[in-house]
């Protein structure tokens, strides 16, 4: 096995020019990073491809003094650059460095060449999580990918950096790392000034051939010297080229859409079977309705194409129209859907999701999760003899029934009997929850939570985090006789898999799923320990009988298989993972340019990379719905169905990510105008409403 090493060096620089002759202790960076290069034990070879221009000659001088290969060629073509440099040599693989990262870890480097070549992959870098500090990235691949990606490139970003092409046409892995992601804040690589001030720190402190970790450890020790580059953004010459690369769709055309609203209103109460649907939680100018959707992308009656921010009010966990998916729900679809007796599937599926969810035994289907968050209470309730049932009162929502909507303002309709048999504490806050127990002794059926909320950002901004709020919230639920019951309809196949019941190691009484599970397919799922869910059974003779969920519709075998290939998807490919790495890419690129907009203080941008939030503020700097929905306004115009969150899904891409950037980037300067001048000014119509209001 033939392994070549290329590292890109030259002399100039937009933001540090000659930075790679930058010297500490009279050694320049690039030996720095030569000569940790070289401990690689898998590369064969190290090639140094730097430009053709004369004063790169200073370059080659350093590589040959190191006994070290060099060429020269395209300034601008870097793919050529990179593929002529190596060609001749007749590599398995290629690794790609860059000399502007001097602490370049060479046992980093084995790892990643040795999981390349272990899962035989055409490409493979340690960057999809970005969990190692910025100025460590390493890319693995096949000579082979290497030579199509140089025959058939042709954007100009795809030849200035090397490997977009081979990333978008290889079957890409994302390994789940171990590295505590506290790391991927830190910058050890050099690309302005300041970054140079860290790298002299860190070999004069500590010498430069430290281990990767050594480093990193002392700048988390050392925040004044990690704050010296900390605003420095990951890859932003990347992000330039692709902004130049990318064309915003301009849409403007909403005919269909206007025919649609004018009708819809006397047909359906709402005008949507789902009410956070409706008109009303859009600016004017947006689709009525959509036609079709695939991938990260859907049309809507217009033929307008937007990509899609919110992917089925979250549902949509792997694309639309995603083929493994729907090659399985054709195959039942032939078979017939809904029989007399169960369909065989039901088996299946039990066994299938049980085996997921650790100290659950029992489960039952439904089409929503109305359906099985009120079957949940009902069990609790039938389990206890108590009436009351407890939530946090700052979740958006639980259920259709009366239960939860009773403690909404929208409770016209719900007897007040029935609304005060709900009580409410602080999300995540323990000591309001226990504070419930103390005025409700003997009282409350169960807790009902949402595990982890996306506006917590990366964990919770109370006294505890949420893994210790949940392990102390279930002992208080139980030392006091009540139930607790994690709702992960949100949650689920998005912090982790299947939730984040298993990312924390918890044991509710129950948990509901939903969302995410059968890829927007009507398919729901309540479990739980046998002792409660066996309430609703038939097999405990002489016992009073839960009349649990019972509907004609919710086992139907292409909802069944719908979960059934979801559920391999998550198994056979590492979605998790690549969701997190999209929503962690569009967090960093957002709040970059928030901050050079200096829009720090108007506009926040929630660091939760299962599902980034965004929060929109007047000149007051108070979250107002006329803001919000201009941004919304100007996101839709640019071909991006935004509604203030971004749903990463498994076939969003990086130029997804770009896309949604770009777009981003534009709006914030409509918005910063409406600052000045005031929202109405921009926004045509009126601002969008909250779905829970007590007056239309």
């Amino acid at each position: 096995m033939k392994i070549i090493g290329v590292t890109q060096a030259r002399i100039g620089s937009s933001r540090l020019p000659r930075k790679v002759l930058l010297t500490i202790n009279d050694k320049t960076l690039l030996e720095y990073h030569l000569e940790r290069a070289i401990q690689s034990k898998l590369v064969n070879k190290w090639i140094v491809a730097t430009t053709d221009e004369p004063e790169s000659d200073l370059i080659c001088d350093i590589a040959n003094k190191l006994q070290i290969s060099n060429y020269k060629g395209s300034l601008n073509d870097v793919l050529d650059r990179f593929y002529q440099s190596v060609k001749n040599e007749n590599p398995d693989y290629v690794v790609r460095v860059t000399s502007d990262c001097p602490l370049l870890d060479a046992a980093l480097v084995d790892e990643v060449v040795q999981f390349c070549i272990d899962n035989k992959l055409d490409y493979y870098s340690n960057v999809f999580q970005e969990v190692y500090p910025d100025g460590l990235d390493v890319e693995v691949f096949s000579f082979k990918a290497l030579e199509e990606a140089w025959n058939n490139a042709t954007n100009a970003v795809d030849r200035e950096h090397v490997t977009p092409y081979i990333r978008r046409n290889s079957e890409v892995i994302i390994s789940k790392s171990e590295i505590d992601k506290k790391y991927s804040e830190l910058r050890i690589t050099v690309d302005e000034i300041s970054d140079f001030e860290v790298i002299q720190h860190l070999i004069q402190q500590l010498g430069a051939n430290q281990p990767w970790k050594i480093y990193a450890d002392y700048l988390l020790q050392n925040k004044e010297i990690q704050n010296i580059n900390h605003s420095i953004l990951r890859n932003e010459g990347y992000m330039k080229s692709k902004f130049n690369e990318i064309e915003l769709r301009n849409i403007t055309n909403f005919k269909a859409s206007d025919e649609y609203r004018n009708t819809i209103h006397d047909l359906i109460p709402g005008g949507a079977h789902t009410y956070s649907k409706g008109d009303d939680q859009f600016p004017i100018l947006s689709p009525a309705a959509i036609v079709r959707g695939k991938g990260g992308y859907v049309w809507d009656v217009d033929g307008n194409q937007y990509l899609d921010c919110s992917m089925g009010l979250t549902s949509v966990s792997l694309g639309h129209a995603y083929e493994p998916v729907l090659k399985a729900v054709r195959e039942e679809l032939e078979n017939g859907v809904n029989f007399q007796r169960p369909a065989a599937l039901e088996k299946e599926m039990a066994e299938t999701f049980l085996a997921l969810v650790p100290g659950h035994d029992m489960i039952k289907f439904s089409k929503n999760g109305s359906i099985v968050t009120t079957a949940a209470v009902k069990l609790a309730r039938a389990k206890t003899g108590r009436k009351l049932v407890a939530f946090p009162g700052d979740h958006p929502f639980y259920s259709y029934d009366d239960w939860f909507i009773g403690s909404t303002p929208c409770n016209k309709g719900i007897p007040e009997e029935i609304s005060n048999l709900s009580v409410t504490f602080k999300g995540c806050d323990l000591e309001s929850l226990r504070a419930l127990f103390l005025k409700y002794p003997d009282q409350i059926a169960c807790v009902i939570t949402e595990p982890e909320k996306n506006s917590c950002g990366n964990g919770c901004s109370c006294a505890l985090n949420v893994g210790d709020f949940l392990k102390q919230a279930i002992e208080l639920c139980h030392e006091n006789g009540a139930l607790f019951i994690a709702d992960e309809m949100v949650s689920g196949f998005k912090t982790e898999f299947p939730g984040t019941i298993t990312k924390y190691g918890i044991q509710p009484d129950m948990a509901t799923w939903g969302k995410g599970i059968a890829n927007g397919f009507s398919f729901c799922a309540l479990t739980g320990t046998k002792e409660v869910m066996e309430l609703g059974g038939i097999n405990r003779e002489g016992e009073e009988k839960v009349f649990l969920i019972s509907t004609t519709h919710g086992g139907e075998t292409h909802g069944l298989a719908a979960a059934i290939a979801t559920i391999k998807e998550y198994k056979e490919k590492n979605v998790i993972a690549h969701n997190h790495h999209i929503g962690k890419k569009l967090i960093e690129l957002c709040q970059q340019l928030v901050n050079e907009n200096n829009l720090t203080e108007y506009i926040n941008v929630i660091p939760s990379e299962w599902m980034p939030v965004f929060v929109f503020k007047d000149q007051s700097k108070v979250a107002c719905q006329g803001y919000r929905t201009l941004f919304l306004q100007e996101m839709i115009k640019r071909g991006v169905l935004f509604q203030g969150v971004f749903v990463p899904c498994f076939s969003h891409t990086e130029d997804d990510v770009y896309y949604f950037a770009k777009a981003f980037s534009e709006s914030l300067q409509v918005y910063k105008k409406a600052l000045e001048d005031g929202y109405s000014n921009y926004l045509v119509g009126s601002p969008a409403k909250a779905v829970f209001r007590k007056i239309l």
